[in-house]
């Protein structure tokens, strides 16, 4: 018997949130509005738990325990395969997919506190630019007067 435990993933494609985010940067002029606009695409927890028996190469419900978390929304979705019921041969990785689920949020959550907080400062950097080349351009056009 072997078990895996597996990922984290994205509800698109990096392509296409590279895209959104490019197309919300140039339309807001706001680093940090941009990044908020595609964060709700890229918080899709997914933690999956399966019995891989000889020859298995992909998990399918009734042999795995999924657990899907929108970071952002709450949502939370839970597959529970029925070899993990109670009684059932499997049962005791419950504890342990429920163990992988906690871990993940956390880091998670713990990641996208880090871009918050990167996004905030390029936004506070990108805007006091912008307001001393907005003085140096004032300051400039006094002079001419």
């Amino acid at each position: 018997m072997t078990f895996t435990n597996a990922s984290v993933t994205s509800s698109t494609t990096s392509v296409t949130a590279s895209v959104r985010f490019q197309s919300k940067l140039k339309e807001s002029k706001n680093f940090g509005d941009a990044l908020v606009e595609i964060f709700s695409d890229l918080v899709k927890l997914e933690i999956v738990t399966w019995v891989a028996h000889e020859g298995d190469t992909n998990h399918s419900a009734g042999n795995r325990l999924k657990t899907t978390i929108n970071l952002i929304d709450g949502d939370i979705e839970n597959e529970l395969g029925a070899d993990f019921l109670q009684g059932s041969p499997y049962a005791e990785l419950r504890g342990f997919h429920e163990l992988q689920v906690e871990k993940g949020t956390e880091t998670i959550a713990n990641n996208l506190k880090i871009l918050v907080d990167i996004g905030q400062k390029v936004t506070s950097m990108l805007d006091s630019e912008v307001e001393t080349s907005a003085d140096f351009s004032s300051d400039r056009f006094l002079s001419r007067v």
